[in-house]
């Protein structure tokens, strides 16, 4: 299990300086008589773990550009954009390969390089690595089960809803809930965005006296607030992130010249294709994480980019020494 990125582990940032983006729907809305589909472009901020939801009207580059640029305009600047390739972005099939042939990622990176943003694809067929933000749509879609169910509102409705949806989801916990009325609340990402909880308790509920503060001094309260999260972030927050309780055994890395097994879940076992492994890429612990397999597409030979964790190393050199391997030792 390799270590977290340096995203998730910087603190005393502005919320959304790293950003996680990801789409899903389509979602149904009313339009005079007819319906239309409208999709959800939710960006994750990677360290504080908000979230903010803008309505894509379509699956086109210039939609895509539209939503990002609601987004900055509204959160602040962005330093690194994180996402999973065009196809990954909508789950159908369909609606991924009509999404892969619109979406141009070098028009959107050329856009995002003129403000100095720095835009990263995850490692295609490695949904993993975006877990972050997979799961943050997967609590935003529960929230809206309960609000859209079947119906397909009028669009300022459906914007209504993702607005309610992205407050609830801002005010999960972060961190464990007290078990005391003496202990403090636990941290929301909604403390950072606002500067209090989304349900803040009135003076006098745990017999405290309300607090008088002179105007010209609110941006000291409001900076001593923002430390006071970093504080609670770093001390209670951070240790839960690098607890490693799984794959910690040590083996052996990939290296060129393996043959292996593309595991892919969508076919059967016996239909995986087997491929020679050209290059191996290291991460930033300089383990190998993704590597390009050289595999053939009838006559013709194609080099694919896998995670490693999609790949089964055939010990081929093992089996072919071992003098019983295939069949049934007989004493």
């Amino acid at each position: 299990m390799g270590p977290l990125p340096e995203d998730r582990l910087e603190p005393n940032g502005w919320p959304f300086k790293y950003t996680g983006l990801d789409y899903f729907g389509p979602l149904f809305v009313t339009i005079g008589r007819r319906t239309e589909k409208r999709w959800v472009a939710l960006f994750t901020c990677l360290t504080t773990r908000a979230v903010h939801l803008e309505i894509a009207h379509d699956l086109s580059t210039d939609s895509c550009i539209i939503a990002m640029r609601n987004f900055m305009c509204r959160r602040g600047p962005v330093v690194r954009l994180r996402s999973d390739n065009g196809k990954n972005f909508i789950g159908a099939d369909r609606e991924a390969r009509k999404f892969d042939e619109v979406f141009e990622p070098e028009k959107i990176q050329d856009e995002l390089s003129s403000k100095g943003i720095e835009w990263i694809f995850n490692c295609p067929a490695n949904p993993a690595a975006g877990g972050i933000w997979e799961r943050m749509v997967q609590c935003v879609k529960k929230v809206l089960a309960h609000t859209v169910k079947e119906v397909a509102p009028k669009e300022h409705v459906l914007e209504s809803f993702l607005i309610e949806a992205e407050n609830i989801v801002n005010s999960r916990p972060l961190t464990h809930l007290p078990v005391t009325v003496d202990q403090e609340a636990p941290l929301t990402p909604n403390d950072l965005l606002r500067g209090v909880a989304n349900v803040p308790d009135l003076p006098g509920d745990r017999g405290e006296q309300p607090v008088k503060c002179a105007t010209r001094k609110q941006w000291r309260i409001a900076r001593m607030m923002r430390d006071r999260f970093w504080k609670r972030w770093v001390h209670e927050y951070l240790p839960t992130l690098v607890r490693r309780e799984k794959w910690c055994e040590h083996v052996e890395p990939m290296r060129p010249g393996n043959l292996v097994y593309i595991c892919d879940p969508a076919i059967p076992r016996r239909e995986w294709r087997k491929g020679v492994v050209e290059e191996v890429y290291p991460g930033a612990d300089g383990v190998p994480r993704r590597a390009a397999v050289r595999t053939t597409n009838g006559d013709r030979a194609k080099l694919i980019m896998r995670p490693i964790s999609r790949l089964a190393i055939l010990d081929v050199v093992n089996a072919v020494a071992s003098p019983g391997w295939g069949c049934r030792g007989t004493d």
